[in-house]
């Protein structure tokens, strides 16, 4: 059983813990920013070996923050490193900022640009841009970025990695939000207990290579933490994989019912049938038997 938590639980689990005393936002976002490095160089080891070149898209709020903290700590590697920014440094809610300020003291921060980004190269892109906040579509200027970058990752090379969630994934529902031209993302890692939207919806396809990093909410007793308990279901195979599909892709099952007055057991079988995830189920039954089962199911 994996736990998974609503954006807005996740919201309510973070400030419960800063309020607790025992940990800060800025230790928060220090841990998500290095558990993010670390995923990236334990999935692309050569990279470790050798210095490459990283753009950072930052977003207006925390994630954006947990970006400039991956930018920094990269830099701090030997990297070189180009930080671009959906927003202003002076509107950045206080711990982003502070972070911010941070990197400002090691590179510059650019405005994100499309037409910038078109012409910028780069071994690895990272989306810090939105996270669990995000109810609304993606701001045009965003949309077009990652067009921008999904052309160069689609001639092969270079790399991408989102940080928490892809940026446009609703992180409750999974579903695609308006303007949603995502970045073709080879890597997300979310920050432990995972939203839940990450792993239903069209977000399962477009972060199926999942990383989680803990920062230390997971160890944590809070009222907030109301757990929603997950079964993974790829262990049962594609038969429940119904999305994008139609009912003759899972299965056709026969169920042969005995004579009026002994249909029950075919009738709880056909119900069982359909509940693991049967297409299609047909009962077949003597002709005296056929208005008994039709008037029960």
């Amino acid at each position: 059983m994996t736990e998974l938590l609503t954006a807005a639980q996740m919201r309510a689990i973070e400030q419960a813990a800063i309020d607790s005393g025992e940990v800060t936002g800025l230790e928060l976002m220090e841990r998500a920013g290095r558990g993010v490095v670390e995923a990236i160089l334990e999935e692309w080891p050569d990279m470790a070996k050798t210095p490459q070149k990283a753009v950072v898209l930052c977003g207006p709020g925390n994630n954006g923050g947990d970006g400039f903290v991956v930018a920094r700590l990269l830099k701090d590697c030997g990297w070189e490193v180009e930080v671009f920014l959906y927003g202003e440094v002076d509107k950045l809610p206080p711990d982003a900022k502070a972070n911010a300020k941070r990197w400002l003291e090691m590179g510059e921060v650019k405005l994100l640009d499309p037409d910038e980004i078109f012409q910028t190269d780069s071994d690895l892109w990272i989306d810090a841009v939105f996270g669990t906040g995000l109810t609304r579509g993606l701001p045009e200027s965003v949309f077009w970025s990652f067009a921008a970058i999904n052309e160069k990752l689609s001639k092969g090379g270079p790399y991408s990695c989102s940080i928490d969630a892809p940026s446009g994934i609703c992180t409750d529902s999974g579903q695609v939000l308006k303007w949603g031209h995502l970045l073709d993302v080879d890597l997300c890692v979310a920050i432990r207990p995972v939203k839940v939207g990450l792993l239903i919806g069209k977000a399962k396809y477009i972060s199926k290579n999942l990383r989680q990093v803990d920062i230390g909410l997971g160890t944590l007793s809070l009222p907030a933490r109301d757990l929603i308990d997950y079964l993974e279901f790829d262990k049962f195979g594609s038969l429940l994989e119904k999305e994008n599909a139609h009912k003759y892709h899972h299965g056709h099952a026969l169920i042969l019912s005995g004579p009026s007055a002994r249909t029950g057991a075919a009738r709880l079988a056909a119900r069982g049938a359909l509940r693991i995830g049967a297409g299609v189920v047909s009962l077949g039954a003597p002709q005296s038997a056929i208005a008994e089962c039709a008037a029960q199911l």
